[in-house]
């Protein structure tokens, strides 16, 4: 029987595509979350996956979407294969898909991430034409290990933003799209509009307010860190500093205090 390539389907298709598609990205989840962002994918927003299959074994994927963190009018690209789909030229036919799929809506072009420790699969898509556009490294903060005893620098304090008003949520959208033009992914790029900076912060479906935490000096905002629920605790997608507190250990206080491994908890 030969492999089928078609579209996914969340009913036959969730289980296997999830534990694929957290091996690709090394970051677990449940099926029940993975679901949930499913359903609450943006309408607005790319979201398109293809899938390999034999003898109703998946053998791969390909899963195409908008994404925050890439040239704007680009999409986002996760390529994998199960162990027992290479050799089969699978990826090639997935990567074809993919490609069509973005010339068809018009997007400029596509970005994809490699694990370090994948060379392989790096020397694969550059084979294909791709190139290095940014590194990232993921970094993990043991909370089990004693943590040396951290201070806010003077006149610096945590509050998070449990209760806050439409105005403050305003303000640290503004300051969200400053230091977002500092990170290496988008130096360069447009500045994020009030629309998108709402949409990944205050109108974000998946924000708790508890786990957006600000570092304040007197009324002004001057740094935040924001995070998200994984099966291993949280995953902090943004922590940032304005320029004349770097170096001064804000960031991991900042850190430390999302993540409840610093006492007393962040409060307003």
């Amino acid at each position: 029987m030969p492999v089928q390539l078609r579209p996914y389907h969340s009913v036959t298709d969730a289980q296997e595509f999830m534990a694929l598609y957290s091996r690709l990205r090394a970051q677990e989840t449940t099926l029940e979350r993975f679901l949930d962002q499913e359903r609450q994918w943006p309408a607005q927003l790319v979201l398109e996956r293809h899938v390999a299959h034999l003898d109703g074994q998946l053998l791969g994927l390909a899963d195409l979407r908008s994404f925050e963190y890439i040239p704007p009018g680009w999409l986002l690209l996760t390529l994998g294969l199960a162990p027992q789909g290479g050799g089969k030229r699978l990826g090639d036919q997935l990567l074809r898909w993919a490609e069509t799929q973005a010339l068809q809506r018009g997007a400029a072009g596509i970005v994809t991430n490699v694990l370090d420790h994948d060379p392989a699969s790096r020397g694969w898509a550059e084979r294909r034409g791709y190139r290095l556009h940014a590194h990232r490294f993921a970094s993990e903060l043991d909370l089990r290990r004693p943590q040396p005893t951290p201070h806010w620098p003077d006149g610096l304090h945590p509050r998070d933003m449990t209760g806050a008003s439409d105005e403050e949520w305003r303000q640290l959208e503004t300051l969200y799209g400053d230091l977002l033009a500092h990170t290496p992914d988008l130096q360069g790029q447009p500045r994020w509009t009030p629309q998108q900076l709402h949409a990944a912060l205050g109108g974000s479906s998946r924000m708790r307010p508890d786990w957006v935490v600000r570092a304040m000096r007197g009324p002004e905002v001057v740094g935040l860190a924001v995070g998200f629920p994984i099966t291993t605790g949280i995953y902090n997608e943004f922590t940032g500093v304005v320029p004349d507190l770097r170096g001064q250990g804000v960031a991991r206080m900042l850190k430390l205090n999302l993540s409840g491994g610093h006492r007393p908890r962040a409060s307003r």
